[in-house]
């Protein structure tokens, strides 16, 4: 049966490495950490499952191919270009200074017995992992957080380096006496030469190409074209000795400058993802555990020694395109791991004889350890980060906002938006349009022109300063919006808010379930979750297409809500009119009045005569724990009592004015949906 003894091979390797892959799952632990175990535990120095494992290696290339022709159609040249060069620049800093860091590292513990060696290696060090990264981020809801917004194109720029790299490794083989300045210029002019080509036939033969393939409707035809696209190329660039990884890059960037780039990576993917799980158990099969038997100490020093310098000079060098220490340091931890294209430049770099096996087993057994530890520590440290605000009150971050206006806000009775995103812009436009003072917090510099060329009130700085939240006036606010993507932001910002203004309404978005709780202790007033707000609308879309009537479309939205309310608790509840006056009235609306002057402190509601003067009811007072729902027309006001009136738009006007009494929003556990409970009590 050795003519079977591939697809065995492929059996055991999927098999295990599935298994390995669920466990790494729930123990979210990064699933590349797991395959490269499993090759380890299977392979010729463990188990030895594997029977022909330079097979097993032929289809590992495989694997590499589409990983780097997925990464050319998912970075297109826009993109490239579209890069803020601050952020360029901060990568190229960050790969420069690793590069040398890990160099010397590796030399000091004797390692890297050559420069080629040493800078391949620090190369290989210099790059982290775009998938753990982004999973991360966007399990904390921190994508468009101002480090994730960063550590995203950074990671496209660290990924792009690799190019210039593979295209030299074939040339630097068995260069170490010879000229190495002429093979790295004949290896750039090759790869110059392959690079005209692919952007002559970017845009001429390949839309022509898969213009008809695409027409006739028939999927194997249209993925066996840009299989053979990338395959193509890859082998042509390796027979103008280059690699075969950098010609099926460049095959990426010619599909994904057509119209069809988007369904081509739809299509490769189950491809690339099961290719790529082999390489990853291959590259495991490589490392020898009696290597980690006999330098324990070394592999564990180098782990830490890694981690600490990438995040160390990763947050330098974010100091370029942020002004914040706080999203600067969360940047640098971003980093503080070891990427997927770094198993791949070390593959390389090992076949092309240019690592020893010592140096090769040391990234090995460092890369696992990162990659396992750099989830952890992008957990962790923000917690850490939000104690230390806690007992700080984030007093180190003033002096890192820079631009902060030294007259601040001078409104009084406003709102203060943090954050002037998608949400807070749609909240401004709201405000604006029913003239309802508001002041913007806003650190993105774009955003500061666009709030000055519409006279908005603003404030430059991070939200979570308390320095900055005192400038916009928080003391005199009547409301504070909390956007923010970032929770640990958001908690902190409610912290400092609530310690700036107790009888302030807060109000914070949460990305996850877990935020809310959290929120909420912090002194939120109320959490909104976007996802739940979006069910909200998408069920009434969907009602009202299926022709509900409206009754059964409120009531639905209602009893959605309700549960919401049960579950989220906020203080800032709407009132359930429908249930307090025995039908829905569009002009019907529910406010709070506080009783704090004299003139009818003291006075009965028959005294008062507040339906005949103003046309409002008082539905409910509430003083201290007692609510009393449809109070007698005896019943005597007193100071510090809150009224729940009922009426129209002007009539609620009239009533405010007549008896010059000032609204306001409760903050306790009972609301008016509370009254409403009494009100069907009672009925």
């Amino acid at each position: 049966m050795s003519e079977l003894s591939l697809i065995a091979d492929l059996a055991i390797i999927w098999l295990v490495a599935a298994f390995a892959g669920y466990v790494c799952s729930l123990l979210k632990l990064p699933l590349i950490a797991g395959y490269i175990v499993v090759g380890i535990i299977i392979g010729p120095h463990s188990l030895k499952w594997i029977s022909k494992p330079e097979e097993v290696r032929v289809l590992a290339e495989m694997g590499v191919a589409l990983l780097l022709f997925a990464l050319g159609v998912e970075v297109s040249l826009r993109q490239i270009l579209k890069c803020s060069p601050k952020l360029v620049a901060t990568a190229v800093l960050q790969i420069i200074l690793t590069v040398v860091a890990a160099w010397t590292i590796a030399k000091m513990f004797g390692f890297a017995t050559t420069p080629t060696a040493g800078v391949l290696f620090g190369w290989i060090c210099a790059l982290s992992s775009t998938v753990v990264v982004t999973r991360t981020l966007m399990d904390r809801g921190e994508v468009d957080a101002i480090h994730g917004r960063m550590l995203l194109p950074v990671l496209i720029v660290q990924d792009l380096s690799l190019v210039p790299v593979i295209a030299l490794l074939p040339a630097l083989q068995g260069t170490a006496n010879g000229d190495i300045s002429t093979v790295v210029l004949l290896a750039f002019g090759k790869a110059a030469l392959l690079l005209g080509g692919v952007l002559v036939g970017a845009y001429t033969v390949v839309p022509a190409l898969l213009k008809p393939i695409a027409k006739s409707g028939h999927r194997e035809l249209f993925l066996l074209t840009i299989l053979s696209l990338c395959l193509g190329v890859a082998v042509l660039s390796d027979h103008f000795g280059l690699s075969l990884a950098l010609g099926a890059f460049l095959a990426g960037i010619m599909v994904s400058e057509s119209p069809y780039g988007s369904q081509a990576l739809a299509d490769v993917m189950p491809l690339r993802d099961l290719f790529a799980v082999v390489f990853f158990v291959s590259i495991g099969m490589l490392l020898n555990p009696a290597f980690l038997a006999g330098h324990l100490f070394e592999v564990l020093g180098f782990v830490v020694l890694l981690i600490v310098i990438k995040i160390v000079i990763a947050t330098g060098a974010a100091f370029i395109s942020t002004s914040n220490w706080w999203s600067a340091l969360l940047f640098g931890v971003g980093l503080g791991q070891i990427g997927e294209f770094s198993f791949v430049l070390a593959m390389l770099g090992y076949e092309a004889k240019l690592l020893e096996d010592s140096l090769y087993n040391l990234f090995f057994a460092g890369a696992v350890v990162t990659l396992i530890v750099s989830p952890m520590l992008m957990n962790l440290v923000p917690k850490l980060l939000g104690r230390y605000a806690a007992k700080q009150g984030m007093i180190g971050l003033d002096s890192a906002l820079d631009g902060v206006d030294a007259h601040g806000i001078t409104l009084s009775g406003h709102v203060v938006i943090c954050g002037f995103g998608r949400t807070g812009r749609n909240l401004g436009s709201v405000l604006g349009g029913v003239n309802i003072p508001f002041a913007v917090i806003e650190l993105n510099a774009t955003i500061l022109e666009e709030l000055e060329s519409q006279n908005i009130p603003h404030v430059y700085g991070d939200s979570v300063s308390h320095l900055v939240l005192q400038r916009a006036g928080l003391s005199r606010a009547k409301v504070l919006i909390v956007t923010v993507p970032d929770p640990l932001a958001a908690l902190t910002i409610v912290n400092q808010a609530r310690q700036i203004n107790p009888d302030l309404k807060i109000i914070a978005r949460a990305h996850r379930s877990e935020d809310i709780n959290v929120l909420r202790a912090s002194g939120a007033n109320a959490v909104v979750q976007p996802e739940f707000e979006a069910a909200i609308e998408i069920s009434r879309l969907t009602l009202m297409s299926l022709n509900m009537g409206d009754p059964m479309i409120q009531r639905a939205l209602n009893d959605i809500r309700t549960q919401r309310y049960r579950l989220f608790q906020p203080d800032v509840a709407e009132p359930s009119l429908a249930r307090l006056i025995g039908f829905t009235h569009d002009e019907f609306i529910g406010i709070w009045f506080s009783v704090t002057k004299l003139p009818i402190i003291g006075q009965t509601l028959q005294e008062l005569d507040v339906r005949r003067l103003t046309g409002v009811t008082i539905v409910g007072v509430r003083r201290g724990n007692n609510l009393v729902v449809h109070p007698d027309p005896t019943f005597a006001l007193a100071q510090q009592d809150e009224l729940y009136v009922v009426g129209t738009q002007e009539q609620l006007v009239d009533f405010e004015e007549t008896y010059q009494i000032p609204r306001f929003c409760p903050t306790s556990e009972a609301t008016s949906d509370d009254i409403s409970a009494s009100r069907l009590l009672e009925a």
